[in-house]
């Protein structure tokens, strides 16, 4: 039960998901349509029916806090580092499941009304939860289920730490960027793939980081 304490405030995220997910049940018709992707264009290229899309969200956040709520249960990694996990995985189990809870939502929201107009919320969305999970990267400690996880990251606890407080940095910047993104939203597509190439090099240079710093140690 003390454990469980630990992550009230994600609990408390699912109840409310919960509750707002029985909602739209009761809003949307049987034949409704709930996207579920959206391409590098911000345009949504997939979708799914009513029951589907009322399901998906709940699911993917109860096993999302499952995995991480039975880390210590499952997970050789666990007993290294057990103190830094314990006060890592809660605040990291709630912003993951309010930022999927969110993206869930907005899903649903869309299926009913239609995407917002002059703003492309789904990429502020990915945006805030880029900015939350970069602030606790550094602070997460060396396993195979979440971080960056590279052969180099996993082989070697310096490049782990260097690489997770440079890839904390650029997650975050990563974060503000999407969110300009779907803030701004010109005529000219220029802005619009500039910042794409930006958001992407920043998401995906840590693992490249890992690398470099891997072939520096060796000589």
């Amino acid at each position: 039960m003390t454990k469980l304490r630990k992550y009230k405030w994600a609990l408390l995220v699912m109840v409310l998901h919960v509750a707002a997910v029985l909602w739209f049940a009761t809003q949307l018709p049987a034949d409704a349509q709930v996207p579920i992707h959206w391409n590098f264009q911000n345009q949504i290229d997939g979708w799914t029916g009513r029951t589907a899309g009322l399901v998906w969200g709940i699911g993917f956040n109860v096993l999302m806090f499952l995995l991480l709520y039975l880390f210590h249960w499952y997970s050789p990694w666990y007993k290294k580092n057990a103190e830094r996990f314990d006060k890592v995985l809660p605040p990291l189990t709630t912003t993951l499941l309010s930022s999927f809870a969110a993206i869930s939502l907005y899903s649903l929201y869309v299926a009913k009304w239609g995407e917002v107009s002059g703003v492309n919320l789904i990429l502020v969305l990915i945006g805030l939860m880029l900015m939350f999970f970069g602030n606790l990267l550094p602070k997460v400690p060396k396993n195979t289920l979440m971080g960056i996880r590279t052969p180099w990251t996993i082989a070697n606890e310096l490049i782990w730490e260097k690489t997770h407080r440079l890839g904390g940095w650029l997650f975050v910047i990563g974060g503000i960027i999407m969110i300009l993104k779907g803030l701004i939203l010109p005529e000219s597509a220029w802005f619009q793939n500039v910042t794409t190439v930006l958001a992407l090099g920043c998401l995906f240079y840590p693992g490249l980081h890992s690398f470099i710093l891997y072939k520096r140690l060796e000589k």
